[in-house]
């Protein structure tokens, strides 16, 4: 992303601008990922957007946050209508890509794109989520999101209030102390060394989640495994077969706990596997297998 933000700043004749440009890409990549839940789509979808911002007569636009915002989210809407049958038939659960590390920190702080809240969002329709978005982080009035989005005033009001009424459940994020910490990585390592999941399962909650995407390239459960029996097992074979023969790096992930699990004899990145606290418990945990979707760099 920083060679992409010096490729717009070569456009910019004056510091002002520049500073302009980097202080704004963390705002519309968060809008963008949390649109599309693809980091490499959100960072091309920033560039074009402030790249052409760039170059317009900037007396034309008062308020270049908002501009950019709605200039971001019009290409993010245009991007999913092209992917809506690609996701539609993917094999397995569509998970969003995660955002590890050193891509987590060009994100604003303030903004929420925690993984549990990132697949909440895909609960949304494009539209709602556009409407929810520009009202929650940009403040956009409702007429100018009915023009933009071409609906009707009272219409934009009512997907708003229907966004908000499906997004209820968003449990508040709160960061994961040292203790917690602790607890989780010592689980994972006598998982993953000695094939003994104890640990980690009295740490589960009694409706814990396991998702997993393979996207018919890399072996996942097709489908959500629901309740501590069913992910017991389930994790109990994946400790077995699995876990035992990778080296586990811990990071953060979308601002969250995370590990990446490392192929012992190739090196390679095998998969991300990243958890949601409720508390002291793990309520969902998320395996993401599918390689287009793990990073090159972390």
């Amino acid at each position: 992303m920083v060679a992409k933000l010096c490729t717009i700043c070569l456009y910019l004749n004056t510091m002002e601008l520049q500073d302009i440009v980097i202080s704004y890409q963390p705002k519309l990549f968060a809008l963008a990922y949390r649109m599309t839940g693809e980091v490499a789509v959100s960072e091309d979808i920033v560039q074009e957007s402030l790249t052409n911002w760039v170059i317009l007569p900037h007396e034309d636009v008062q308020n270049p946050l908002a501009y950019l915002a709605k200039t971001v989210i019009n290409r993010s809407l245009n991007h999913l209508a092209a992917v809506k049958r690609q996701r539609e038939v993917y094999k397995g659960t569509w998970l969003p890509e995660p955002v590890v590390s050193q891509d987590y920190r060009r994100i604003d702080a303030q903004i929420d794109v925690s993984y549990g809240f990132m697949l909440l969002l895909e609960k949304l329709t494009p539209t709602e989520r556009a409407v929810f978005l520009l009202k929650e982080s940009f403040d956009v009035e409702y007429a100018e999101l009915a023009e933009l989005l071409e609906l009707t005033e009272p219409n934009s009001r009512q997907l708003y209030h229907r966004a908000k009424e499906k997004l209820a459940g968003a449990k508040k994020r709160f960061p994961i102390n040292s203790e917690q910490q602790q607890a989780l990585q010592q689980a994972f390592l006598m998982a993953s060394q000695t094939g003994d999941i104890n640990p980690f399962v009295r740490l589960l909650k009694e409706d814990i989640v396991v998702y997993s995407d393979g996207g018919g390239k890399a072996k996942a459960a097709l489908n959500p495994v629901v309740g501590i029996h069913h992910v017991t097992a389930f994790l109990n074979g994946l400790a077995r077969k699995s876990w035992i023969i990778r080296d586990w790096q811990f990071v953060e992930v979308n601002g969250g706990v995370g590990a990446l699990l490392f192929d012992k004899e190739t090196g390679a990145l095998d998969s991300i596997l990243i958890i949601d606290l409720d508390g002291d418990q793990i309520s969902n945990v998320y395996i993401i297998r599918n390689p287009d979707k793990l990073p090159t760099s972390y």
